[in-house]
């Protein structure tokens, strides 16, 4: 009778645990991913993420919104309008609660992924807050000034140098203070400017991504300014 009752324990011990989750395994969590059509020659595509369309008829330059997805490994794939074969076919790993960017680079013989880490969902007054990203095939690398919209490039400091292709700044500050902000990219050591972007609004408590292009057209550049997560 004794046994009994002790092999009774140990069936309702082992039932307890299984029921508080000892036995089980974790809910997957979730992260967020953004993806950005940066490839020049390349037709406009289909964002997918295990199978599901996320985002349709990309063009060059365009990005989707955020993707809400499982964390771990993700099968990311980005397939041209009205074709099964991908062009690009990525496992990307997050974290949980990760936000994350995937830019295709590169033309379409030489396609690359890169993938940035967006951090946290917002800044703060004191945070570094922009992210400049080159992904022009054809600039090289250059320097890269943000400052005060109508302030003289010639008494600037460059918040990055010698950028190149497929590099970016990280965050990085543009003062106490939200405001309108030219962005330079110019020859290396020199002034001669690559691209000027014009006054752009920049914010201190949102992060925001430039992403530097090659003009569709040929013959220049241009920028894609993303409000990031």
């Amino acid at each position: 009778m004794r046994r009994v009752a002790s092999l009774f324990l140990v069936v309702l011990s082992l039932g307890f645990a299984f029921a508080c989750g000892g036995g089980g395994g974790s809910t997957a969590g979730t992260a967020n991913l953004r993806f950005v059509q940066g490839s020049p020659d390349a037709p406009p595509v289909d964002y997918v993420v295990d199978k599901t369309t996320e985002s349709s008829n990309l063009l060059y330059g365009n990005a989707s919104t955020y993707a809400s997805v499982k964390s771990g490994n993700r099968n990311v794939q980005i397939v041209p309008v009205n074709s099964t074969k991908p062009l690009l076919a990525q496992t990307v790993t997050l974290a949980d609660s990760a936000n994350e960017t995937l830019i295709l680079t590169g033309t379409v013989n030489q396609l690359k992924p890169l993938v940035l880490d967006d951090g946290t969902t917002t800044g703060t007054t004191s945070s570094n807050n922009v992210r400049v990203v080159n992904i022009s095939n054809t600039m090289g690398p250059a320097d890269v000034y943000i400052i005060p919209a109508g302030s003289s490039l010639s008494a600037a400091t460059p918040v990055a140098t010698a950028l190149d292709f497929d590099q970016n700044t990280g965050y990085v500050g543009t003062g106490s203070t939200s405001g309108n902000f030219d962005l330079y990219l110019t020859k290396p050591t020199t002034q001669f400017v690559y691209l000027a972007t014009g006054s752009l609004n920049l914010s201190t408590t949102q992060k925001q991504t430039i992403v530097i292009l090659d003009s569709p057209n040929g013959g220049g550049f241009t920028f894609t300014l993303l409000t990031d997560q």
